[in-house]
């Protein structure tokens, strides 16, 4: 998939006359896909059932290695002075988080075809490997929407994997191509046309130009944009049983989701609030401001919007994130929904000690020990939030900063430090804060307990 990418930016040079990235993306379509064919060639005759230690030893690997080949690009064209730079690059675009140093003005377009369509193919595999690794390894569940599509059975999880993968980008395809038609009907060009398409399915929030999207982007395509990323930020298996069975009843339920239910309660929040903080005058801004920032996108519509609402605000709705099974990232709207039924329990088996009181969520009951791991991984999330918070301080960062970074980066956010301090940017980060967010962003993207699994000894040795 990395190398069709690289050959389709690589057709992009030469139809931008930017020849020399043209050439140069030739070439890593060529590297690139003798290296993928050798990988599937090598291993298509064997028959292994993976274990627990290797699918999270695979999840690890990939998401270190696979930024190396897409930061190539970005560091032998010059674009990046450094490698550290280009890596860090590289990471932000495939865990869709939307953080960059570079200038888009002066970015090439190809560039700029290139890291969209990084983030798209980051949206595919956030959504497949949040499917087929995470939420297969943990075959009891905790409330996420069962799909027939994603039923598995142990062992097969590496078997599945391209399966589910051509599924989820079939399905981000057919939005990012419905989104592209809207907005070239709209008048939006075309180039500009297909950077937003990409991005905002995949919920990333890069955008073709510096300046904001009312330059550019009429209101039909800003309707356009704001429903490509609610479906971005919905949950893909309910998106999947939706397109499958096309019927009324189905779509009802995929709007009904407690879930999409959720964020759409969250989105309406931000526009009350953002209104509210605005005088009410930019109403017509504010609103696809706080749809775009619900879903973790963090689009710019207008100079004033939703900006104007306090950080800490905006933080802990960056940090919730959206729904589970999507392209966005954060704690995830299931995880706090099932927190907050769980305490309505507790506090119901409080007042009648002597009864006995089931935790009932979405007409399943749920055992207590199904909680434990959302609570370990709400402690786990709160832990590496606060650590990333003390890593910038120590890195000469002042707090304010230090929070808005940390939130930013292990949220896959990247938006949220433009919306809480303006006047500061990632082109501003020193080296060794460049660094502190790239990790950030992998764990947000890895899961905060799949991260410590893997440095945990006792896993290794078992």
């Amino acid at each position: 998939m990395l190398s069709l990418l690289m050959l389709f930016c690589s057709i992009s040079g030469f139809l931008f006359q930017e020849n020399s990235l043209g050439y140069l993306f030739g070439g890593s379509t060529i590297g690139v896909g003798l290296l993928g064919l050798i990988f599937v060639v090598s291993t298509r005759l064997l028959k292994a059932r993976e274990s627990f230690t290797e699918a999270l030893t695979f999840l690890i690997v990939f998401w270190l290695c696979l930024p190396i080949a897409i930061a190539f690009p970005y560091w032998s064209s010059g674009v990046t002075p450094s490698f550290l730079v280009a890596y860090f690059e590289a990471v932000s675009a495939l865990t869709t988080t939307g953080a960059s140093t570079l200038d888009a003005d002066q970015l090439p377009r190809t560039m700029h075809v290139w890291r969209s369509s990084v983030q798209w193919l980051g949206g595919v595999v956030v959504a497949t490997f949040a499917v087929v690794i995470l939420a297969a390894l943990n075959l009891k569940g905790t409330g996420v929407h069962r799909s027939l599509l994603f039923t598995f059975r142990k062992g097969e999880l590496f078997q599945r994997l391209a399966s589910v993968a051509r599924v989820v980008a079939g399905i981000y395809f057919v939005i990012s191509f419905v989104c592209f038609v809207a907005l070239l009907l709209s008048g939006t060009p075309i180039f500009e046309s297909l950077c937003l398409s990409l991005s905002s399915v995949s919920t990333g929030g890069f955008m073709p130009q510096s300046g904001p999207l009312d330059d550019y982007v009429n209101s039909v395509g800003l309707f356009a944009l704001c429903l490509s990323c609610f479906l971005g930020a919905f949950n893909v298996s309910v998106l999947w049983d939706a397109a499958k069975n096309r019927t009324v009843s189905e779509l009802w339920r995929m709007i009904s989701n407690v879930e999409h239910r959720t964020l759409l309660g969250i989105t309406a929040f931000l526009i009350v609030i953002g209104s509210f903080y605005t005088d009410f005058h930019h109403l017509l801004t504010v609103i696809p401001e706080a749809i775009f920032f619900a879903t973790s996108t963090g689009y710019d519509q207008h100079v004033l919007g939703i900006e104007m609402v306090p950080p800490v605000i905006l933080i802990a709705i960056a940090l919730v994130g959206g729904s589970a099974l999507s392209t966005t990232g954060g704690l995830k709207l299931i995880r706090i929904l099932l927190l907050f039924k769980h305490l309505d329990t507790d506090m119901d088996r409080l007042t009648h000690p002597s009864r006995v009181v089931p935790v009932i969520f979405k007409r399943q009951q749920l055992p207590d020990s199904a909680f434990l791991s959302i609570w370990m991984y709400f402690f786990g999330y709160t832990l590496v939030f606060a650590g990333g918070i003390l890593a910038f301080a120590s890195a000469n960062m002042d707090f304010e900063m230090a929070v808005a970074s940390s939130a930013a980066s292990v949220a896959n956010m990247g938006p949220l430090l433009d919306a809480t301090i303006p006047a500061y940017s990632y082109d501003a980060f020193t080296g060794l804060q460049l660094a502190i967010s790239t990790i950030l962003m992998l764990v947000g993207r890895i899961e905060v307990l799949a991260a410590f699994a893997i440095i945990s000894p006792r896993m290794w040795r078992s």
